[in-house]
């Protein structure tokens, strides 16, 4: 699947969600889409910013005191793995004072990928027929 928003190339991730049929994420600018459960359902979040886009790395381990941000692919933004590595519940929030300054930045490079014209609230990524080669939908 291309990404559409920088039109990439997308990989498939495992999302261990029974809602949720495929999941599909682009390593360069981190968009993501959804197929769900119901046919033709297809998820494409928004764009948003940084402060309400990462979630906590639950398990991130050292260096102590420092919040990470988990980056979807079994690592933190900054590139940090660790077993067990997953989001937390928790929003991870680049302005305060524990947050690591390399997923500060990751977190920044990943932002400026998004091209100005897909950001704000009013903008709705289209809505794309399911990638080739997907099962999906399912008849």
């Amino acid at each position: 699947m291309t990404c559409d928003v920088c039109g990439r190339e997308m990989r498939p991730v495992a999302t261990g969600d029974p809602r949720e049929r495929e999941r599909w994420f682009c390593r360069w600018c981190y968009a993501w889409t959804m197929l769900g459960t119901h046919p033709g359902e297809v998820s494409r979040p928004r764009y948003l910013p940084a402060n309400l886009r990462w979630e906590r790395a639950d398990r991130a381990g050292p260096p102590p005191g420092l919040a990470h941000a988990y980056g979807y692919f079994g690592a933190t933004l900054c590139g940090m793995r660790r077993d067990g590595l997953a989001p937390s519940p928790y929003p991870w929030v680049p302005e305060w004072d524990d947050a690591c300054p390399g997923c500060k930045a990751a977190a920044d490079v990943i932002d400026d990928r998004w091209p100005v014209d897909a950001r704000g609230e009013k903008y709705e990524r289209p809505l794309l027929p399911p990638p080739p080669g997907s099962d999906w939908p399912p008849f």
